[in-house]
């Protein structure tokens, strides 16, 4: 006799390892339509152990689940299930799989306005990208600045930049950040801007990136600020550094201040560590705190001397 979905569901629940789980899950995944068991089978297949217990044997399965919710999108309208299922077929990483990752990136769903869809495109954009590396930064620069970039994870984008930075596609990257980079960081979307600030490496001509860190030091936005400091700090551009201490002491966020003194400190760079030194000298009352936890971390044989000038003046 045939098992009811309840009874499968119980299975599934009851399954004590991560093959038994995934069986299950299977089972359950190809015969429900219920909302919430399709659920409890995608959290199942896609937590750790079960998922990598999937392998090319079970595509068939997540390959027509997939599809039927392709063809009748109004049963999967914020694509939270496509998303789901899209990303167990990129674990597989079947190149067969192709036309599901481009339905993928083709989709928006507009709720009413706002567009719920970009994991769903950052999914599909991973996985379209081993498979068809060309298109896949067509998209991938189609999504870098799109309006519908997310306020949360700011997806597409973000794995949009991961697409063009692997493949060392810094022109797209530029362009972004010299059109739409500010206007995304000014709109919660500075991770976004920060990343990819990060992104153009150590390598990018030292005279256009000054140009670059003269403009968002500006609008001085953190998160897009870190990512300046993390380029120049791990690239050790030191045509730089006259501009990245600026950034640094001129912002108006303290956190910042104190992530670009860590950083600078870190770095066991001893041009970087003089120059942080030098800073500590003449820090403001108010920075004191900041360069002594700094100084802390420096190795920097005067460190030591100065910190204790600094706490005298606590």
């Amino acid at each position: 006799m045939t098992a009811t979905q309840s009874e499968l569901a119980e299975a599934l629940r009851h399954a004590d390892t991560a093959t038994d789980k995934r069986d299950a899950a299977l089972r359950l995944l190809a015969r429900t339509n219920s909302r919430a068991l399709l659920d409890e089978c995608l959290r199942a297949l896609g937590s750790s152990p079960v998922l990598a217990a999937l392998d090319e044997g079970h595509r068939p399965i997540l390959r027509r689940k997939c599809l039927r919710y392709f063809e009748e999108p109004r049963r999967d309208k914020a694509g939270l299930l496509r998303e789901a299922l899209t990303r167990l077929l990129v674990h597989i990483a079947h190149p067969a799989d192709g036309d599901i990752f481009q339905l993928g990136v083709d989709t928006y769903h507009l709720q009413p306005v706002a567009d719920v869809a970009q994991n769903l495109r950052a999914a599909a954009l991973a996985g379209l990208a081993p498979i068809d590396p060309p298109l896949a930064r067509l998209y991938a620069t189609r999504f870098l600045g799109e309006e519908h970039t997310s306020v949360f994870n700011c997806e597409p984008a973000m794995t949009a930049l991961d697409v063009l930075a692997a493949s060392e596609q810094r022109l797209p990257i530029y362009q972004f950040l010299l059109r739409a980079g500010e206007s995304m960081a000014q709109t919660g979307r500075g991770e976004l801007v920060g990343k990819a600030l990060e992104s153009l490496g150590a390598d990018f001509p030292a005279p256009l990136y000054a140009q670059l860190l003269t403009q968002y030091r500006e609008i001085d936005q953190a998160t897009a600020s870190m990512g300046i400091i993390n380029c120049v700090v791990a690239g050790r551009q030191a045509a730089l550094y006259d501009q990245l201490e600026m950034l640094i002491l001129q912002t108006r966020h303290v956190d910042l201040r104190r992530y670009g003194l860590v950083m600078m400190a870190a770095a066991r760079d001893e041009a970087l560590s003089e120059r942080l030194l030098r800073m500590a000298r003449v820090a403001r009352r108010e920075d004191v705190p900041l360069f002594i936890d700094a100084l802390e971390i420096c190795q920097h044989a005067g460190r030591d001397d100065l910190a204790a000038s600094l706490r005298r003046r606590l």
